[in-house]
């Protein structure tokens, strides 16, 4: 009986929305979208700037993360306690598991280096590394 029901109630409504205005409800949301990821790729760029930034004598940048723990149920954040000196390319949501100024590195159980943070590194082995 459901089924006749939405039947009918397709016939009744009619047709749905025509070609150019399907082409319009797309084009619409495409440029919504292309706004969207400027406005965030703008955002991350102003975080960038007002994180600390380490560059060492070579002309190599580092900035300061977290090494991520576990995180085996998804809502676990088991994360390190100290913030270490990673390159700019090892840290963040698609960083990769190199290994900070100090030697230390994701373990295997580890889900790798977290995001760049706005907070200054406190690991003293990374700090000892950048001073000298």
């Amino acid at each position: 009986m459901l089924i006749i029901d939405r039947m009918v109630a397709m016939v009744r409504a009619g047709p749905g929305p025509s070609p150019e205005e399907r082409a319009a409800a797309a084009a619409q949301y495409q440029a919504e979208e292309k706004a969207r990821q400027v406005r965030q790729a703008e955002e991350r760029q102003a975080f960038l700037t007002a994180a600390p930034r380490y560059v060492l004598p070579d002309g190599s940048a580092w900035r300061s993360a977290q090494m991520l723990g576990r995180l085996s149920n998804g809502g676990e954040r088991d994360r390190g306690r100290l913030y270490h000196i990673v390159s700019e390319d090892g840290c963040g949501p698609m960083g990769g598991a190199g290994s900070a100024l100090c030697g230390a590195t994701p373990g295997r159980r580890s889900v790798g280096w977290g995001d760049v943070e706005g907070v200054p590194a406190t690991c003293p082995r990374c700090l000892k590394r950048v001073a000298s």
